[in-house]
């Protein structure tokens, strides 16, 4: 231990490690600038999250529907009943969240701050028109495909 310390090589910091040091700096800054040039028109096309979550509600309603085996006309309007084969599928509004109940069971949020929905069945076309708790309305109709059991 003793020599180390009293080592005689005391050659400091040489130019060509301190060229090396400003070298690999140089590329971590343009990567960080690089980061931020990249992420502020990602953040502009995603700023509207409702938009996001009415197409993936749209997504998840469409692939309920494609193969169910009965619908209940929605008679009030708000609530929505679907079987397939023995299974039965709510999907209703509680709160500000339309929900999506399997067997009576369950809680899977499907859309959120929802204010009041609507659905109407007019043959094999589901219409659901949507109220925003900011006041905005989104609708969609939805193809059923009805497959008997």
């Amino acid at each position: 231990m003793c020599r180390f310390l009293n080592s005689s090589d005391e050659g400091g910091y040489s130019l060509l490690e301190s060229m090396f040091h400003l070298l690999i700096m140089a590329i971590f800054i343009q990567f960080f600038l690089l980061f931020f040039f990249w992420k502020g028109p990602i953040e502009r096309q995603y700023a509207d999250y409702t938009s996001t979550e009415w197409e993936l509600f749209a997504v998840d309603m469409q692939s309920v529907l494609s193969d169910v085996t009965a619908i209940d006309d929605p008679l009030d309007g708000s609530s929505l009943r679907l079987w397939k084969g023995t299974d039965s599928i709510i999907i209703e509004q509680r709160s500000s969240t339309i929900r999506k109940r399997v067997k009576e069971n369950g809680h899977i949020p499907l859309f959120t701050n929802v204010k009041e929905v609507t659905f109407s069945l007019d043959g094999s076309t589901l219409t659901t028109d949507v109220l925003m708790v900011d006041g905005t309305r989104k609708g969609r109709s939805f193809v059923v495909g009805l497959y008997p059991e």
